[in-house]
């Protein structure tokens, strides 16, 4: 790490799921992002203070994710409306001043983006003392942009290896499979779950030991139930030596245009979260389908989330005879996160 950059929290995302998984606690999180930094800052603190247990997100503009920073920051100059933080063309004291205090061990924020080549928002997340983000050489391609894919294999493996080089500072980097909601209801179930374990194996391959799987909840809950145990009996098959967890997407479809009607399927996802032995749940809100949500809409879907979550109990499946079937994971709220750092 460059002189001179504040140093990541410790594997500060890595260390909190471990934490919520010892007290099978549902961990929600928002999928935020505003360019202006005040109200980006005033959004993680509600995100902090809401009646759940939360990890927060910078998620990113349009322009970043495609690789267009000088027209970011033509926006910001301009005040220009974004939808989202435009990380790579804010000033580091900017970024770390919004994340000052608020930041820390006990919460954790994520940079979410959709950037084929992410190489520098990599390097921005670091140099702001971040150490968790997603994405994905498969799923941050071929959805967003006319990037080839050979060169976003390519950038995905070079951005995992800068994020890997953090644990030689102690810390735990965490990156998050984008996989099992690549172009979400047009994907059967079974591809999102196969490149959401190929993903997370490209992660660990280059340097990353400590990952998360995801799944975008769908229009069954029987199959969406069965899906996620599918996707964590995979992770525990192919990822034996890595500290994985999964996270649930609340419906990445057409949202309903109703307050209670997104409402109660972002509680039908958390739900589904608990029922499966999801450890994360990414929510939506009700303005999805007509506008950025404000922060009070963030806030309020988190809370329908974890108020769902604290009066859901783990599913009961029927198994089949051990002589007929392999061990399957544990259907409470869990990962297999240790708060070590071991070396790649």
């Amino acid at each position: 790490m460059p002189s001179g950059e504040p140093a990541p929290a410790a594997g500060a995302f890595h260390r909190f799921m471990a934490d919520a998984a010892r007290t099978s606690t549902l961990v929600v999180q928002p999928r935020m992002g505003f360019a202006d930094p005040a109200r980006m800052r005033a959004g993680l603190i509600a995100t902090r203070a809401a009646d759940a247990t939360t990890v927060g997100t910078l998620t990113l503009d349009s322009f970043t994710r495609v690789g267009d920073y000088t027209a970011a920051a033509r926006a910001v100059a301009q005040g220009h409306h974004l939808n989202g933080y435009p990380l790579v063309s804010m000033d580091r004291e900017t970024t770390t001043g919004l994340l000052d205090g608020v930041h820390g061990p006990g919460f954790p924020v994520q940079v979410r983006h959709g950037s084929a080549r992410p190489g520098r928002i990599v390097e921005a997340l670091i140099a702001a003392g971040l150490d968790a983000t997603e994405g994905g050489p498969v799923s941050y391609c071929l959805p967003y942009g006319r990037t080839p894919l050979a060169t976003s294999v390519r950038a995905w493996a070079e951005a995992c290896r800068s994020l890997a080089a953090l644990r030689g500072t102690g810390a735990e980097p965490h990156l998050e499979t984008f996989g099992g909601c690549m172009l979400g209801q047009l994907c059967p179930p079974s591809l999102l779950i196969a490149l959401s374990v190929l993903e997370a194996k490209f992660f660990h391959r280059h340097g990353l030991r400590s990952v998360s799987l995801s799944y975008a909840q769908q229009i069954s809950p029987e199959q969406d139930e069965e899906a996620v145990h599918a996707l964590r009996a995979l992770a525990a098959d192919h990822l034996p030596d890595t500290s994985w967890h999964v996270v649930v997407y609340a419906y990445m479809g057409v949202y309903p245009e109703t307050r209670v009607g997104a409402l109660r399927l972002v509680a039908d996802a958390a739900r589904l979260a608990v029922r499966t032995g999801a450890a994360r749940l990414i929510v939506k809100t009700p303005a999805e389908s007509a506008r950025i949500p404000s922060v009070e809409e963030n806030v309020t879907a988190l809370e329908t989330a974890a108020a769902a979550a604290r009066t859901a109990r783990p599913a009961h499946r029927h198994r089949p005879p051990a002589s007929k079937r392999r061990p399957a994971p544990s259907s409470r709220p869990s990962c297999t996160c240790t708060t070590t750092s071991a070396r790649p």
